[in-house]
């Protein structure tokens, strides 16, 4: 177990299954279920569902519970896990937004746990190009390690109601890195996305994976 929670993404994921987070939150009031599945070509397996709602706490603040099933060299975990993140820098007339987020992820048998905390920076290029850039810090309680994580992305807007989302993302660890992920976003409608993602050594472990993933708003 303590091997699967150093490498597993400990980036916070606002962005359905992509590890390298925004630095967006929406409104008060406002809730999505992300869900999606991730299978690799060594058979390894993550599965998950992400319930979040925006609250306001004197400030706005999501909190984004998750349920992972994970298999593993052939074995099965179960993991939960809970976030919570808030804007410290909204978009303004730099077109450059920060935010911060703070999760801890369990195994649900063990009690095992890896806490991360992450600062997503969103710089605005133009209205249908993003640059997203991740720094943070993670803690492994069975190991009693502490990790620097990173990452970087682009999502661009090139046609009504599709997204290019490409990403880089790792961590200081014995692991091969780094890891990284490219994918197309479909949104029919303001309420849905559908993501279909190529992805390789997510966990740093050299094999390819291939996610799908659907996002509800309401």
């Amino acid at each position: 177990m303590a091997f699967l929670l150093a490498c597993l993404p400990t980036h916070a994921r606002a962005a359905g299954p992509y590890a390298v987070d925004d630095a967006v939150i929406g409104s008060p009031g406002e809730c999505h279920v992300e869900s999606w599945i991730s299978v690799a070509g060594n058979g390894d397996l993550i599965a998950v569902v992400q319930p979040a709602c925006v609250v306001r706490v004197g400030i706005p603040v999501e909190f984004t519970a998750t349920l992972q099933a994970v298999r593993f060299d052939g074995a099965w975990l179960g993991l939960k896990g809970l976030q919570i993140k808030f804007i410290l820098l909204p978009f303004g007339a730099s077109n450059l937004a920060i935010a911060m987020s703070l999760g801890t992820l369990v195994d649900v048998r063990s009690g095992d746990s890896l806490t991360a905390v992450n600062v997503p920076f969103t710089i605005k290029v133009s209205d249908d190009f993003r640059l997203n850039v991740n720094t943070g810090w993670s803690f492994n309680s069975v190991s009693d390690t502490n990790h620097f994580t990173w990452g970087a992305g682009v999502e661009w807007d090139f046609a009504k109601s599709w997204t290019l989302v490409a990403e880089v993302f790792g961590q200081t660890t014995d692991l091969t890195e780094p890891r990284m992920q490219a994918g197309l976003r479909y949104t029919p409608t303001n309420a849905v996305d559908l993501d279909i993602v190529y992805g390789h050594n997510l966990t740093g472990e050299q094999a390819r994976w291939l996610t799908a993933g659907v996002t509800f708003r309401f």
